[in-house]
């Protein structure tokens, strides 16, 4: 029965292995999708900035337009007005003459102040567009990184797999049983536990003697009256586990 324990204490540690590993494997999705918005926003930040350039630049010309045509429209009136000789109506051309010089300079100074507007977002969104190329590089050095570690992973997960297996299948039957039920039902997975002192080092129960001296005997499978999980001899414990037990 302590060949069975000792197996116990082994199949556990690989569970803990595989357990860190599928965590691990896991979380690289995450963190190349963390990686993957970061650069993404980036790359949206320059584009916006170059849609802001292009959207005032539009909006500078649609003004020079509008320039253009009071400027036709101010030709055209001063024109009428020279050739009128009633002074009503002079001042009715003139009039108007003085609204479209007020638009033009309006619009004018409008222009003026998009362009630079304009200018000014240049070196900003050079400045943008070099961070979100950057990121674009470093996010693609970061996706062969995970694809990499993926495989290593994979593959030591699957060598750990083909270990507990093997170890699983040295097992009685009905041990093996109670094993996976346990490490189903407990909380990290774990099944076992050692014997702390005279307390389950799981839960922290203290043990009656007579369950102490059945799990210090290591003859039989000996299970904590509390949480369930089999107990096992400290010093089998530490010398299968290098001292690493579960946590209730």
């Amino acid at each position: 029965m302590k060949e069975v324990l000792a197996l116990l204490v082994q199949v556990q540690r690989l569970d803990e292995r595989l357990s860190a590993l599928q965590r691990r494997l896991d979380s690289l999705p995450v963190e190349l999708a963390e990686h993957a918005a970061r650069s993404q926003a980036l790359d949206a930040e320059a584009q916006a900035l170059e849609s802001q350039r292009r959207a005032a630049l539009v909006q500078a010309q649609a003004l020079e337009t509008d320039v253009r045509t009071h400027e036709k429209r101010l030709q055209k009136v001063e024109s009428q007005a020279r050739e009128l000789r009633d002074a009503g109506a002079v001042q009715v051309f003139q009039h108007e003459a003085q609204e479209l010089r007020d638009k033009i300079s309006r619009a004018e100074e409008e222009a003026l102040a998009l362009i630079e507007r304009a200018e000014n977002l240049v070196p900003e969104r050079d400045q943008a567009g070099a961070r979100a190329r950057a990121a674009a590089a470093a996010l693609e050095q970061f996706r062969a990184a995970v694809a990499a570690d993926q495989a290593e992973l994979g593959a030591q997960r699957e060598a750990l797999a083909r270990e507990h297996d093997a170890l699983l299948a040295r097992l009685p039957e009905e041990t093996a049983t109670l094993y996976a039920q346990l490490a189903r039902g407990t909380r990290k997975g774990h099944a076992l536990s050692p014997l702390r002192g005279s307390s389950c080092g799981a839960c922290g129960m203290v043990m009656p003697p007579n369950d102490r001296l059945r799990v210090q005997a290591m003859s039989e499978v000996a299970r904590c009256r509390s949480c369930g999980r089999i107990l096992v001899a400290p010093e089998l414990w530490d010398a299968q586990a290098a001292g690493t037990g579960p946590q209730a």
